[in-house]
């Protein structure tokens, strides 16, 4: 895994402090943190070795504060959780530091199923012991896993420098055609041995691909992940259930759920090589579905078709083709074929432009191309051309920089790419709305002041605000950025609360009717009413309008609205659901959208193309707005659903549920990946932090907190 923050001062005095620090923490465990990196701090350290930030004048913040039940823990008594590296809806990665010897590993934290943790010990130990016996330098090593009881394991692995694949194609742009083979001959030398062993990876995609730059310049593949991603055998020992993969980069086979082999890696390879060359998979689409759709039934472009500015030789266009075929018997066999292929290649090239530089008079303007053809040479650069290529040359250097890393999947790195249109499933961070927003004046009735440094004591650390009524009267609203409203079951008044949650405003819905449900905008809150109307009140003026009635009055139990205010979804108990979206021709009209059971509760996806509608009779339809009538998947739970949230991409539901659960479902399948008891703690609203991480508003002990699944699993252990 990766480590790509660069440490202070020289590499003998970083290395002479570093070890005069393990022999510390032989001694004690570091209480604080810095906050530029998150790694952890000693009281008395100046600055970070690991960002070069010297301690505020207060002093290092305290573990605590980082808001993170890992960091700076003692695992198994040898590894100490020191700094974080990237995080996943059910797994987190460190920097783990040995007690025991100088050394630092990367540590993977998976959360389970509940009862689980035990099958997954075992399946995973096998995969261990299975891969310890390979002795590829590609595949990234494993060397033992742990039971950190309760429902989590946890992974010690290999800790490598680099970039992942993914970020460094976007970083500097599609790769050379003789940049982009090697890598992959790479890439396919560790895989052929792997699948020899029987192995097969079946989640390959830039991001599990790290690229590191050796001291001669060469650049040395790592593929990441082995004995993680399949968790299924003829045991009955599994994680995951049907599809399993990115969606980007997944075979037709894994696309319909079927049984795979190695041919379904050689697709996915191919599908990399695919984005190495043109800085694009071969499918995109804004909806999860239409992409597994087209890896199914769609033929793929061409590499001159996706980067037409580029000329490809006929020799990789019919490789590419052929790893990217439908049916896996029209694929190569093995990798070997494909190594064998790119090996004839690569000669191929070095012989015609051999032949082509011998051929060439040095009178003529010529550089070769590939395959053998030629375009004009450029002129002898001016100095101004000269400085820039230096420029660019550094540029490309600095790409393998240690640079802070996230754990975004492919597709959201791809998304972020200008001028391609963010697909509804990228899973970047919703953008921060900026606006000053004014204080209203109202009546607070049940919140404090926002905590301050110093919080009150026997308040628990990360509690927001203070409620003097009952969790189960609270009504709530949140949005994927963070911020949310509070509302004490009757009568009208909301607090509403920022995205950096120190931002406390009270607001007053001006009606004559109680509120059932709440969703809020960048701009405003709506509510929908027992009378069956929804207003919105306007969070700069604190000004209330309706905007729907109706016409049976029945009760609206449920709200979600687009950020931008693009499309607003509610439910009543009538089991009809609404859908009014201003930015349409028929701008002031609602459509009633679906009928059925009384709607629990409703959800809106980050983008705004999609939504989740739950309903007394525990079923969920997930649908796209733009067919709202074709739900394109259907659950059921064993309870009703209080809240929900969908994740970016479409892919995941969290859940919170009637029996004190939290649960996250998988929705192509339908499968549930995991499930939290949540008995010592009341949810009132869920979201996907920065765009992965599934997190809850919650009431603990009549305070208000913002915490990730994780934190609630760790919270029901302790």
């Amino acid at each position: 895994m990766t480590n790509l923050d660069p440490p202070a001062g020289t590499g003998q005095q970083i290395r002479v402090l570093r070890e005069a620090r393990r022999q510390k923490l032989r001694e004690k465990s570091p209480q604080h943190h810095c906050p530029g990196c998150l790694s952890v701090v000693f009281a008395d350290e100046p600055l970070c070795l690991e960002c070069d930030r010297r301690a505020p004048q207060p002093g290092w913040p305290p573990l605590n504060d980082a808001n993170d039940p890992w960091l700076g823990r003692v695992i198994d008594r040898r590894y100490l959780v020191a700094k974080p590296l990237g995080r996943g809806s059910s797994a987190s990665v460190y920097r783990a530091e040995s007690l025991s010897i100088s050394r630092h590993f990367a540590i993977k934290i998976i959360a389970t199923d509940k009862g689980q943790a035990d099958q997954i010990m075992e399946r995973l130990n096998r995969e261990v012991e299975a891969l310890s016996r390979l002795r590829n330098p590609h595949i990234v090593s494993f060397y033992e896993i742990l039971d950190l009881k309760g429902s989590y394991v946890a992974a010690i692995m290999d800790l490598i420098s680099g970039l992942t694949l993914e970020e460094l194609v976007h970083r500097q742009g599609p790769l050379s055609v003789q940049r982009s083979c090697a890598l992959l001959r790479q890439i396919a030398n560790g895989l052929y041995e792997a699948h020899q062993a029987g192995m097969i990876h079946r989640d390959l995609k830039p991001e599990n691909m790290m690229v590191e730059r050796l001291p001669a310049g060469d650049d040395f593949m790592h593929i990441l992940d082995f004995g993680i991603v399949r968790l299924t055998d003829d045991s009955g020992v599994s994680m995951t259930h049907g599809f399993i993969g990115t969606p980007l980069y997944a075979s037709p086979e894994q696309a319909m759920a079927k049984a795979v082999d190695q041919r379904s890696d050689i697709y996915s390879l191919g599908a990399i090589l695919f984005f190495m060359l043109t800085g694009q998979p071969p499918f995109v689409s804004n909806n999860v579905y239409s992409v597994l759709r087209m890896h199914v039934r769609q033929k793929p472009p061409r590499l001159n078709e996706a980067l037409p500015e580029r000329l490809f030789p006929e020799e990789l266009e019919r490789l590419v083709a052929r790893m990217l075929a439908k049916e896996p018997s029209e694929r190569p066999e093995d990798l070997s074929e494909v190594i064998a292929e790119l090996d004839t290649f690569a000669n191929a090239q070095l012989s015609s432009e051999v032949t082509s530089s011998a051929l060439q008079p040095a009178s003529r303007h010529a550089t070769p191309l590939y395959g053998g053809l030629s375009a004009p040479a450029p002129s002898a650069p001016t100095s101004s051309e000269a400085a820039a290529t230096s420029d660019a040359s550094q540029a490309h250097l600095q790409g393998f920089g240690r640079q802070d890393h996230t754990s975004a999947t492919t597709i959201q790195a791809f998304a972020r790419r200008e001028p391609v249109q963010t697909p509804v499933f990228s899973r970047t961070a919703t953008p921060h709305h900026s606006d000053a927003l004014q204080a209203i004046p109202a009546q607070v009735r049940y919140a404090r002041e926002p905590q301050k440094e110093s919080a009150e004591p026997g308040l628990p650390a990360g509690a927001l605000h203070r409620l003097r009524v009952g969790p189960t009267e609270v009504i709530a609203g949140a949005t994927s950025s963070g911020a949310f409203v509070l509302l004490e079951e009757g009568p009208y008044d909301v607090l509403y609360v920022g995205e950096d949650h120190r931002e406390a405003r009270p607001l007053t819905v001006a009606t004559t009717s109680s509120v059932g449900a709440l969703a809020l905008s960048r701009e405003a809150v709506f509510a929908g009413h027992r009378d069956g109307s929804i207003t919105r009140t306007s969070l700069e003026t604190g000004r209330t309008r309706t905007l729907f009635q109706d016409v049976r009055r029945a009760s609206i139990s449920a709200l979600a609205v687009h950020p931008e205010e693009k499309s607003v979804i509610a439910g009543s108990t009538s089991g009809r659901v609404y859908l009014h979206q201003p930015g349409r021709a028929s701008a002031s009209e609602w459509t009633r959208i679906g009928n059925g059971e009384a709607v629990s509760s409703v959800t809106m996806g980050a983008h705004g193309g999609s939504a989740a509608i739950s309903r007394r009779d525990h079923s969920v339809e997930v649908i796209m707005l733009s067919s709202p009538r074709s739900p394109i998947a259907r659950l059921q739970t064993e309870a009703p659903v209080l809240t929900m949230a969908l994740s970016p991409d479409n892919y995941l539901l969290a859940a919170a549920l009637a029996n004190h659960t939290l649960a996250l479902f998988q929705i192509p399948t339908g499968h549930r990946v995991m499930s939290l008891p949540t008995r010592h703690l009341d949810v009132l609203a869920l979201l996907f932090a920065n765009g992965s991480t599934p997190t809850a508003i919650c009431a603990v002990d009549q305070c208000v907190e913002s915490l990730s699944f994780e934190q609630v699993s760790a919270a029901a252990r302790a």
